[in-house]
């Protein structure tokens, strides 16, 4: 559906809350977002691509009710609806990332240019992707092979004023009826220091090497559909150390850490009949993550000794095999049911193993087996435009329940239940009830890190996480005329977690840390985003207030929960041209408000803590050229430049002490991106 503003055609599927998007994550069959009765949020390659997005921290960091955290190793983390680390799944298109470090996927690791659009689903979906999906799911969706002509290619380049440059380039070929794709893409950062004499770099240098292959193939009566997908990821960090002078020699200790992905997945899908299939998902994930500690001669370009101590270096590596498949049945004509009644059952494997320098004893492995059922039972209204034979649906109501058995844990019963009713024009109301599990990572069980910086140690004796969560959603659509169209979506969430899993000091004065559950954590908030239409112009304006307890508030006599709001705006407005298409202005504004706590010192005294709030700004110009065929994107990110921001807060990292400051950009920066499809 496209609304027509003199000339100029805005998609509404190119906004961040459609109605009309197809929806796969969660999901019996590909859905309209609108009959959905899970509240998701989607972004679009088109909305990627105005932004200028590079990796999923970049898109990410301007969403509603998404806080983002950088470290300048460990790379970019999330916390969504005030719930962080383990408790957020990332999906790429529906299979698990692996290598979490600190409990947390660097965001900076995950590519955009082959992405078609991303689906985020606020509050647990433990009863379909089990353990780490308490928080919340983010299904990156890649794009497929659709295409009439033999053969199609396309490239990308993209220059930063920090010192970025990255460049891909990918095409497709078509063979009779299987179809082969291929891309690879190297992003590269030369580092940033507020000191341009030193070696030392505040913001590392880095390099990344994305690579993606793709077969596919569709049988004659189109009711098998094959595809095996294969990505691969590369990264080296350099970290420069400071330099020893003296009258006999020069030198520093640089240390390197290497990041390999490789993930292999194969999809099924097997149309039975019109209205049963089935969908087998199966993948298998390497992830290694490798720190090497040279003495560099300064004085020597090419002179570099590796440091014979097992303490400086170290390699860990963590394999993972998955398996999903689902029947789903929708009843067909001759059931009495029909459009009342569908159902879906299935099964989820996991087999994790991690093994490594800081892995003790190489023991660790835990498997996860489980079958999980839901069913969707509806209230069919009108019949829709799109279909003749699906009506839209007034009132429907999903339960569900998924049954775990965990090698080394007791796994509960999990339920779930969804509602969505649309019985009143244009205005549509969901609740979801989750029950959540997560089983401690094998890092939180096993690691031993032991080095002149670190000293934890995993605690196998760690309880399993529980959670329960509700959300509330109202979406009302208000329509003055074809050419203004507002869409208004408030929406309220509610999450406690049992037996939280936090990192926590046990002897202070050897800066020792392990393990502990410790918190019973609990967050709630409320969400109000409003989207405009008019003419040429899109807007979207939102607010929200998220609040955070846990226990270690009672410790101090205190009760309530400590808030904090952000505010978020996107603009875009697109000039209508005689001789080319479109150019479209965009702003991307977020406030990310200040956030007060408590945390440990190193003494185990309970202290205040403060993180102030920050602006991020961001201007965009688009332009499609040569028949859209070229699609140029020029503009400054971080207007107003903010690097660092003031924190009071005495941290329990193991890296270090308290810090004053906390990072968050480099600061401001002009960029340019060229996508070409041919």
């Amino acid at each position: 559906m496209a609304i027509s503003f003199q000339g100029i055609a805005f998609s509404q599927t190119d906004d961040t809350s459609v109605m009309n998007s197809v929806i796969v994550t969660g999901v019996t069959e590909p859905t309209p977002a609108s009959q959905t009765v899970h509240n998701v949020k989607v972004i679009t390659a088109k909305t990627i691509e105005r932004q200028g997005a590079v990796n999923l921290k970049d898109v990410l960091s301007k969403e509603l009710n998404i806080r983002i955290g950088n470290d300048n190793i460990l790379g970019s983390s999330l916390s969504l609806q005030g719930i962080s680390g383990q408790n957020v799944k990332i999906l790429l298109d529906g299979v698990p990332l692996t290598g979490r470090e600190n409990g947390n996927i660097d965001l900076g690791q995950i590519n955009l240019t082959n992405i078609e659009r991303i689906e985020i689903i606020e509050g647990p979906l433990s009863v379909i992707y089990g353990t780490d999906a308490l928080g919340g799911v983010i299904n990156l969706i890649s794009k497929k092979i659709t295409m009439d002509k033999p053969a199609m290619g396309f490239a990308k380049a993209y220059y930063e004023t920090t010192k970025q440059y990255n460049f891909g380039a990918g095409g497709i070929v078509k063979l009779k009826d299987i179809d082969f794709g291929a891309s690879l893409n190297r992003n590269f950062f030369a580092g940033y220091s507020p000191d341009p004499d030193s070696r030392v770099m505040y913001w590392k240098p880095k390099q990344q090497v994305f690579g993606s292959f793709s077969i596919s193939k569709q049988t004659d009566t189109g009711k098998l559909k094959l595809r095996f997908k294969t990505d691969i990821f590369n990264e080296k960090i350099e970290n420069r150390g400071n330099p020893v002078i003296n009258h006999l020699e020069a030198y520093a200790y640089d240390e390197y850490y290497y990041t390999n992905r490789i993930i292999n997945s194969l999809n099924l899908d097997y149309k039975i009949n019109k209205t049963s299939y089935w969908n087998i998902l199966t993948s298998f994930s390497y992830y290694t993550r490798d720190k090497l500690t040279y003495r560099k001669d300064l004085t020597k370009r090419e002179d570099m000794a590796i440091v014979p101590n097992p303490a400086l270096n170290s390699t860990n590596s963590f394999l993972t095999v998955m398996s999903r498949g689902s029947y789903a049945n929708m009843l067909n004509d001759k059931h009495l049911l029909k459009n009342y009644f569908n159902y879906q059952v299935g099964y989820d494997i996991n087999i994790n193993s991690a093994f490594g320098t800081k892995i003790e004893a190489d023991k660790g492995r835990m498997n996860d087996y489980a079958l999980f059922a839901c069913a969707e039972i509806s209230v069919p209204g009108k019949k829709s435009n799109a279909s003749k034979d699906k009506p839209l649906k007034i009132l429907s109501i999903k339960p569900g329940f998924r049954a775990t058995y965990n090698t080394k844990y007791s796994a509960p019963f999990i339920p779930s239940i969804q509602v969505l009713y649309a019985g009143i024009k244009n205005l549509t109301f969901r609740y979801a009830y989750g029950r959540g599990f997560r089983a401690p990572a094998l890092k939180e069980l096993y690691l031993y890190f032991v080095d002149y910086n670190h000293n934890i140690k995993g605690n196998p004796d760690l309880k399993s996480e529980l959670s329960n969560n509700h959300n509330i959603a109202i979406k009302y659509k208000m329509k003055f005329n074809k050419n203004l169209v507002f869409y208004i979506d408030n929406s309220y969430y509610f999450n406690h977690i049992y037996n939280q899993i936090a990192l926590v000091s046990v002897n202070p004065n050897a800066l020792e840390y392990t393990y502990a559950n410790i918190d019973n954590f609990k967050s709630r908030g409320v969400n109000l985003n409003i989207e405009g239409y008019y003419k040429a112009v899109r807007l979207s304006v939102g607010a929200s207030y998220t609040g955070i307890y846990n226990n270690a508030f009672e410790q101090v006599g205190k009760s309530q929960y400590f808030y904090t709001p952000e505010f978020r705006t996107q603009l875009s407005y697109a000039m209508k041209n005689k001789e080319i298409p479109p150019t479209t202005f965009s702003i991307f504004h977020k406030y990310n408000g200040s956030i007060y706590g408590y945390a440990l010192d190193q003494t185990r005294n309970l202290v205040n803590t403060y993180t102030e709030g920050y602006h991020l700004l961001d201007f965009t110009i688009n332009q499609p050229l040569m028949n859209r065929k070229l699609n140029l994107t020029i503009g400054c990110k971080n207007i107003l430049g903010v690097s660092n921001i003031n924190s009071t807060n005495v941290t329990n990292s193991f890296h270090s002490g308290g810090s004053n400051s906390v990072p968050i950009s480099i600061g401001r920066s002009f960029f340019t991106q060229i996508n070409i499809n041919i």
